[in-house]
């Protein structure tokens, strides 16, 4: 498992024509949304947004020639990529398609590969075609230094502690209100991302670039006494120590990052460049 994790992290890319290709957005939540703003501002360039299909659409303000009221009308305005901003549902839903369409994919909803044959099934399809799936670092920042670390073998633990406000945590938390900070749980990675699908995406990716889902420690907090989605990563091997905290300004939805849709941008520019892995 982890052999595949680093071989789709470690791909290099043949450097892309930088005439203009097309974008695909599933889903248009807060992140779907910035990511759009993003494009449409021209803060990247060679890129324009084709399409967006989400369950809501009719009701979005946006232009009506891009708004798709199917996924099949979004894969006929032929993205050269469609970015998976929607649910861990949805990316199990549409990524096969996407890839065999000869689209390449970028996932947001990563705790989707938690699940063991759905892994198996992508990341075996991408090693048969010629399209690409990539992972945006998401809200995290030192995953060039524990990708290194397990590529060298190197790497033995890895922990992260998340810290989130209460509201954004509402779906998981049945309780309105917390007085004090409470561990909600204290597992691997994969129980976490299969528990909490909305808000662990951090510890998928964590998990991806580092030693596995099942070997990644993960514990969420809910706490009270904190406004911003915090993160603390710790990484132990032969290498040393590494330690990471991330203090995250959330999104309009409070569940997500601010810098998840920069991440994307970050992603479709390496996408343009030549020799770059999927971070």
């Amino acid at each position: 498992m982890s052999i595949q994790f680093r071989m789709v992290l470690n791909w290099n890319f043949v450097e892309k024509t930088m005439k203009n290709e097309k974008i695909g957005i599933l889903g248009y939540g807060a992140i779907g949304q910035a990511i759009y703003k993003k494009i449409s501002k021209k803060i990247i360039n060679g890129y324009s947004v084709v399409g967006i299909f989400s369950n809501d659409i009719e009701s979005q303000n946006i232009s009506k020639k891009i708004k798709c009221k199917s996924f099949e009308e979004l894969l006929k305005k032929k993205p050269n990529v469609i970015i998976e901003a929607a649910s861990v549902e949805a990316c199990k839903d549409y990524a096969e398609k996407i890839l065999r369409n000869k689209i390449d994919f970028v996932c947001l909803s990563v705790c989707s590969f938690a699940d063991k044959n759905f892994f198996k099934k992508i990341f075996s399809l991408t090693k048969k075609i010629n399209n690409k799936l990539y992972v945006p670092t998401g809200a995290i920042s030192g995953l060039d230094a524990i990708a290194s670390a397990s590529l060298s073998k190197e790497l033995k633990h890895v922990t992260l502690i998340q810290r989130k406000p209460p509201k954004a945590l509402l779906s998981i938390l049945k309780l309105k209100k917390i007085k004090k900070e409470k561990i909600l749980l204290r597992s691997t990675a994969r129980k976490v991302c299969n528990k909490f699908p909305k808000n662990s995406n951090i510890a998928a990716t964590l998990a991806i670039c580092g030693i596995g889902f099942d070997k990644t420690k993960v514990i969420v907090i809910a706490d009270p006494k904190v406004k911003k989605n915090i993160a603390e990563i710790e990484a132990i091997g032969r290498f040393g120590k590494l330690k990471v905290i991330l203090e995250n300004n959330p999104s309009s939805n409070p569940k997500t990052s601010r810098l998840a849709a920069m991440s994307v941008i970050l992603s479709l520019n390496k996408r343009k460049s030549s020799f770059l892995s999927a971070f």
